[in-house]
């Protein structure tokens, strides 16, 4: 059973065998690893197996390449729970990315919790408008985009924490809304 995340600085993708408490790199991976987790992303997902191989290239030589972009927009958060099992099944993880399924790349197989008009409004937050601006914006009331992005908070999980808005902002930089 494997766990794969970023760690904290989201500069490296990790795996961990949960059943040995090892962590390694994803690219000191064993080519017998990637190759199963590569037969298992072809079969249980398809589509998007295919525009891996469009994208990474197909055949073993770029199984690598094609597990480390299906990972790193699948999974991310170290949660303790597997992401591929005993059996090379893959578990799929709820991912914090704001874009999923829109993703111009395609590889993502989840449905974002934050709808269009959010994201929007996530990205005039970290580029600092106030409520009252971005409701300017977007013409639309302070109190919508008050509700808005108290929904966000609820949809990230960023409620109960003392900073909120701090955890938005890194959001946003963290998923690549603002630069």
């Amino acid at each position: 059973m494997f766990e794969i995340y970023w760690n904290q600085g989201c500069t490296m993708l990790l795996v961990e065998d949960l059943t040995l408490g090892i962590v390694k790199r994803f690219d000191e991976m064993s080519f017998d690893f990637i190759q199963r987790f590569d037969a298992a992303t072809a079969e249980s997902r398809p589509a998007t197996y295919k525009k891996l191989c469009e994208e990474c290239g197909s055949g073993p030589q770029a199984a690598y390449k094609r597990m480390f972009t299906f990972s790193a927009c699948n999974f991310s958060t170290q949660d303790g729970r597997p992401d591929i099992d005993q059996d090379f099944i893959i578990v799929p993880e709820r991912v914090q990315c704001p874009i999923r399924h829109k993703c111009t790349l395609g590889y993502c197989n989840f449905e974002s919790d934050l709808s269009k008009r959010e994201i929007d409004i996530v990205k005039l937050f970290a580029q600092g408008f106030s409520e009252h601006n971005i409701a300017s914006q977007l013409f639309i009331s302070p109190s919508t985009v008050h509700n808005h992005i108290t929904n966000i908070y609820n949809k990230l999980g960023f409620t109960g924490s003392q900073h909120p808005d701090r955890l938005l902002v890194s959001y946003s930089y963290n998923n690549k809304l603002i630069k």
